[in-house]
């Protein structure tokens, strides 16, 4: 690791307010309440028995240096993540089982706080690098700035923008592994690979990889272009036998996909209660060399026997480490599991502190600048009518970043709106936490009646219905109506006046949805494309403009 590097560097989702379980191992401590379930850590662990091997797990790390605030850092009662504390859990964990290995399940970079995501989630990377992680999965973020990012991630290289701060980043030391992802001839990305053999305690254990064929339909298609994001447990399946050649004893699978747990009450991260079914079918149609999943994606926590195998997944933001015991003998292997949560009672770990302090340091001016003030919250989560307030003020500064083209309405998705702002001044940080993909702003033109088919595409979405946040249009709906039909055809009114289904408008949007992004097809469909600045400046130049801003009124009516 070089001097830039940190001085050598010795060594929104859903259910963030999961409720510590009980486990089978690790440290007790006192209850939170009289519903909770008791503290599982990395004190007081049991002993090794001979012959022993650990596989530690995270996954969707989201670039989550500092430790996370809010409910993003708890696990139930208990405070939980940040990077210096989730290496010192690690180093406990490492030095009662020193047969083990590190392992992440994707989504370690991308939608990342200002820290890292600020230097290109570089900062990640080396903190990964720096736990001596063994492989991981790709995510679906981990291609958010395409193919081409990617393999700069995986290899190194200075960015587009040049080295900053000092000298060249060199890459991940691990293998990012994507079996499911290939081009019309059958091959990887650039630099990635399918699986990966490991040697732990003398045994050889196949890892392999894999990530959502969600992907494609959540990240800018034009960065994946080419590439097919095919059925996980077909991939896995397909390269067991490779790794059984290469002398595997058993096969862990890195699968940037989950579910999670159903039911009302107090949640135990490591129950299984009502686990989602796509979880139960990961397990059912994986081979059965397969003895783990190591799952991810819908930031839930589980540990989980399905099929003869452990499923698990460790929550989110590196709050929750899955340690996993794998026993050999005649043969066969024993698998048996336990998620410890990342306390923030013990002493930081020193190198992981100081990486994180120094791009803190590198960082903090152009973070605590103001840019803006809000008169109240505007919260990212949806209003009634699915669209949000502070979606609705993203939309308002991309049509207001346009407006030289006469663009009359604009439309922002909601997973581009990463996080919610509480209201008084706005700083760049926060503003770079709601917006931290570096999106282009662009205009197209589209007929009334492609507007109309647009609207209707929010119930098509692939992954869920998405419905965008808008400016400059406003309509009504009917959530009973048949899909294709939802839309109230003459409540619809742009630049205040009645829809025209035959008259050209020009929209406003981001490029993410401008190439399809979201199953949004319609904006291809669109003419005549002009650029415009990045998202998060169209953000700071509206908000700038707007003192003391008022939260927007939802421009959608729900019948």
């Amino acid at each position: 690791m070089s001097g830039r590097r940190v001085l050598g560097l010795c060594a929104v989702l859903t259910c963030l307010g999961l409720v510590a379980g009980c486990g089978t191992g690790g440290d007790t401590g006192k209850p939170a309440g009289p519903s909770a379930v008791p503290l599982v850590s990395t004190g007081e662990l049991p002993a090794a028995e001979p012959g022993e091997v650990h596989l530690f797990g995270i996954n969707d790390l989201h670039g989550n240096l500092q430790p996370p605030e809010g409910s993003n850092g708890k696990v139930g009662a208990y405070t939980a993540g940040g990077a210096a504390y989730l290496a010192a859990h690690l180093a406990q964990l490492k030095a009662a089982y020193p047969d083990s290995a590190v392992l992440a399940a994707g989504d370690n970079i991308g939608a990342s706080p200002l820290l890292s995501s600020l230097f290109h989630d570089e900062p990640t990377i080396d903190f990964m690098n720096s736990l001596g992680v063994a492989a991981s999965a790709v995510g679906n973020h981990e291609f958010d700035h395409g193919v081409a990012e990617l393999r700069r991630i995986q290899q190194g290289g200075c960015a587009a923008d040049g080295c900053t701060p000092g000298q060249p980043f060199t890459g991940a030391a691990f293998p990012y592994l994507a079996a499911n992802v290939t081009d019309a001839d059958g091959q990887l990305p650039p630099g990635l690979r399918p699986w990966t053999l490991l040697v732990v305690g003398g045994h050889k254990i196949g890892v392999v990889g894999t990530v959502t064929p969600d992907t494609e339909h959540i990240v800018m298609p034009d960065g994946i272009r080419g590439y097919h994001f095919g059925d996980e447990t077909a991939a896995i399946d397909k390269y067991v036998p490779e790794m059984k050649q290469a002398g595997a004893e058993t096969v862990v699978a890195l699968l940037h996909d989950g579910g999670s747990q159903q039911g009302g009450g107090t949640v135990d991260y490591n129950g299984c209660a009502g686990i989602s079914p796509n979880v139960k079918a990961l397990a059912d149609k994986t081979d059965g060399a397969v003895s783990v999943l190591f799952t991810a994606h819908s930031h839930q926590a589980y540990n989980c026997t399905l099929s003869g195998k452990v499923v698990t997944q460790a929550a989110s933001f590196g709050r929750l480490i899955t340690d996993v015991t794998l026993r050999f003998h005649d043969g066969k292997v024993d698998a048996h599991a336990v998620n410890r949560v990342v306390t923030r009672d013990i002493t930081p770990a020193p190198a992981a502190a100081q990486l994180v302090d120094y791009y803190a340091g590198q960082s903090k001016p152009r973070a605590e600048r103001v840019i803006g003030s809000a008169t109240g919250a505007l919260p990212a989560d949806p209003a009634p009518a699915g669209d949000s307030p502070l979606g609705d003020v993203i939309a308002d500064s991309m049509l207001d970043a346009m407006a030289n083209t006469r663009a009359v309405a604009a439309f922002m998705n909601p997973g581009g709106v990463r996080a919610g702002l509480t209201g008084g001044d706005i700083t760049y940080a926060q503003a770079y936490t709601v917006q931290p993909f570096g999106n282009q702003v662009v205009a197209v033109a589209l007929t009334g009646q492609q507007i109309l088919n647009l609207l209707e595409q929010q119930w098509d979405n692939v992954s869920k219905p998405a419905v965008l946040s808008v400016a400059g249009i406003t309509y009504a709906y009917s959530d009973s109506a048949p899909k294709g039909h939802k839309v109230i055809g003459d409540s619809v009114r742009i630049a205040g006046q009645p829809l025209n289904p035959t008259v050209s408008y020009r929209v406003s949007t981001n490029n993410f949805l401008a190439a399809g992004g979201d199953g949004f097809s319609v904006f291809t469909q669109g003419a005549d494309t002009q650029v415009g600045p990045i998202d998060l400046d169209a953000l700071e130049t509206y908000l700038r403009a707007h003192t003391a801003l008022a939260p927007p009124q939802s421009r959608i009516e729900k019948k």
